[in-house]
């Protein structure tokens, strides 16, 4: 299966991935990282396909994410190693993002002022982050040592040295204030709503791990 070059659609924001993950293992720092770990790949679409575990469609325009495939591959450390379980984590909830409120409801709404609209999209992910924050009591996760504290993410190939802390900055960087403004293409009982399913499918999974 032929991991896709292109990538478009903005899944779940570093902030949701956080609330969940502190749903699901509050006591667990490297749940929490290993749950941001996927999204190291910022603005490098190639390397986002490959983080996501991502296919073209036969469309060849959209695309699925198969957290089977790293299940598959990190079939034993998912048994004990937090990080990666947090990482397959964040493929679950991604997918989840795509199957019931990217594809169903945001694509549909493409067809006209695209780019505005796409605009808007990305504009509520930063609008929610304080609100999602303040929603879950969430705070800061303190930078990590990644050799020291995260050994068990060196397993990871697609993770690197350096993208551990890089990723938690950016998730201290989501704490930041924005300019208050309405939101537009989301809502925030609609991402309460998401954050719920996620946890019940996450932990339907990690417990059926074998």
């Amino acid at each position: 299966m032929q991991l896709t070059r292109k990538v478009a659609e903005k899944m779940g924001s570093r902030m949701m991935h956080y609330a969940i993950a502190q749903q699901l293992a509050p006591e667990s720092t490297a749940f929490s990282i290993g749950s941001l770990a996927p999204d190291v790949s910022g603005h490098n679409f190639d390397f986002k396909s490959q983080t996501h575990y991502m296919t073209l469609n036969d469309d060849g325009k959209t695309r699925s994410i198969h957290p089977e495939m790293f299940a598959e591959e990190y079939q034993q450390q998912l048994l004990l190693n937090m990080f990666v379980r947090g990482y397959y984590a964040h493929l679950l909830e991604d997918k989840v993002w795509l199957d019931t409120v990217f594809n169903p409801v945001i694509r549909p709404q493409l067809g006209t002022q695209r780019e505005q609209k796409l605009a808007a999209y990305y504009a509520d992910f930063h609008t929610l982050n304080l609100m999602i924050a303040e929603r879950y009591a969430l705070q800061p996760l303190p930078v990590p040592d990644f050799k020291h504290d995260f050994a068990g993410a060196q397993g990871v190939r697609e993770i690197g040295e350096g993208d551990v802390p890089q990723v938690v900055r950016d998730l201290r960087e989501d704490f930041e204030p924005v300019p208050k403004r309405q939101l537009v293409m989301l809502s925030l009982d609609q991402i309460e709503q998401y954050i719920n399913t996620c946890v019940q499918v996450v932990q339907d999974h990690l417990s059926a791990l074998k």
